[in-house]
């Protein structure tokens, strides 16, 4: 085949598989697929360039058993051939032969394929910085040559825009959310204000008609129902109709990007956990997951903002339970339906207090995942990347930023194929260097 029939032949497979609105995470793979099909090579990666740390990121692999032993891991943009090609945007073929090159050793020691020859080419549009790279390794009839450059640099093209084009499209869909949520919180704000406002009426009416009917010495049934009214207002009406205002205002914060003020209140820490989880006990059931508890009962308390970490325990545990779910076959699905109380995996809720640190855990038996998406949750952008459920993308970064307002420290622990735990420590004797400073840090074993 001449060199001009492969050039276009590659930007027509190209530009025919990438003319869609598909997620960026989605455009990523088939950029990847495109370029071993093209180019016939055994295998590849594709990383993406990441500004603010100035990482290229490790997205994917193929084919997918190799993916499953390799561990994902960011490289420094000006490291090594993927670093060169990145900074002087010019592709590069490398020969390894029988070289003890430092890359290929560990390639070979986690995945057991012999890198003979490697093809490095940056992901970019003429006359602009390349936004990412791919490496092809092996080619299987022969070694990578200046058409396979030609090649892939014309997929490049194509690639690139339908990544920025993913990209574009994705931080306008979560604007949209954002603007959508903040409208529906600031009306549902404005309607509960009003309720709240209403409340200390409701009350004088309330202790009124009890007097009124203490001095009419009325019994029965009129006392009966006045209990009865009391009880709700004092038990429901009152703490849920404030509840439901600043929840909206806090939704409408959120959305706006305003600062976050909680309001701090000495509670039962264990009460609120637990009240927040068992409100999801129904939706893991559904998806057989159960959710155990150990919560320590006798910790003293101190100062929180009781919705807050409703929030928080909510996102994890809701997030857990959809981890677990990803990780049940179909067949165990259809054999198990509809008994009851069949259970194939768990969402542990762990509470504990020592020395002023009050530090909550919630850890799942999902899929795990790579050092790479617990750097993303961890800094809020990352999107769920469960395959049966859906979201915004927004529910990691909103316990990002509860837990911040707090002066809280926020870590991650997880490995592909053994489950995360996700851990909030909440310290109320620490120094207020410690409180202000509210920051994320990560651990991955």
């Amino acid at each position: 085949m001449t060199e001009d029939r492969r050039l276009l032949d590659a930007v027509h497979l190209a530009a025919q598989k990438l003319a869609s609105t598909a997620e960026t995470n989605v455009v990523l793979r088939e950029v990847l697929s495109i370029c071993v099909e093209t180019v016939g090579a055994v295998g590849g990666s594709i990383y993406l360039h990441e500004p603010g740390s100035k990482t290229l990121k490790f997205l994917h692999v193929l084919p997918e058993e190799i993916e499953r032993k390799l561990e994902r891991l960011d490289i420094p943009d000006d490291y090594g051939v993927a670093g060169e090609v990145f900074q002087t945007g010019r592709s590069l073929i490398s020969e390894f032969g029988d070289s003890g090159d430092p890359q290929r050793r560990a390639i070979v020691r986690r995945t057991g394929l012999t890198v003979q020859s490697m093809l490095t080419t940056p992901l970019q549009i003429e006359g602009m910085r390349p936004i990412g790279i791919v490496q092809l390794v092996n080619k299987k009839d022969g070694p990578f040559d200046s058409t396979d450059i030609s090649v892939l640099e014309s997929i490049s093209d194509v690639a690139t825009l339908a990544i920025l084009n993913s990209r574009l499209l994705e931080r306008s869909t979560r604007v949209a959310a954002l603007e959508g949520m903040g409208r529906a919180a600031h009306d549902l704000a404005n309607k509960a204000g009003v309720l709240v406002t209403f409340l200390p009426d409701f009350e004088r009416s309330l202790a009124g008609l009890r007097q009124s009917l203490e001095k009419g010495t009325v019994d029965g049934e009129a006392r009966f129902y006045l209990d009865m009214l009391e009880g709700t207002y004092q038990d429901v009406f009152a703490p849920y109709s404030e509840r439901v205002y600043r929840y909206a205002k806090l939704v409408n914060d959120l959305a706006a990007g305003k600062p976050l003020v909680p309001i701090k209140r000495v509670r039962d820490f264990a009460s609120t956990v637990l009240e927040a989880s068992q409100y999801l006990e129904p939706m893991a059931k559904q998806h057989y997951v159960r959710i155990d508890y150990d919560l320590q009962r006798d910790a003293p308390e101190f100062a929180f903002d009781d919705l807050y970490i409703i929030r928080i325990v909510e996102n994890l545990v809701g997030n857990a339970i959809k981890a677990v779910r990803e990780t049940i076959p179909a067949e165990w699905i259809i054999e198990n339906r509809g008994k009851d109380d069949v259970f194939y995996g768990k969402v542990l809720v762990r509470y504990r207090h020592a020395a002023g640190h009050h530090v909550l855990q919630v850890t799942d038996d999902g899929p795990g995942m790579s050092p790479a998406t617990v750097r993303q949750l961890l800094s809020g952008t990352a999107k769920s990347s469960w395959e049966q459920a859906s979201g915004s993308g927004l529910g990691s970064k909103v316990v990002v930023e509860l837990a911040a307002a707090h002066g809280a420290k926020l870590a991650i622990r997880s490995r592909l194929g053994d489950g995360s735990t996700f851990e909030i420590d909440f310290c109320d004797e620490c120094d207020p260097e410690y409180v202000v400073s509210g920051s994320a840090y990560q651990t991955s074993s």
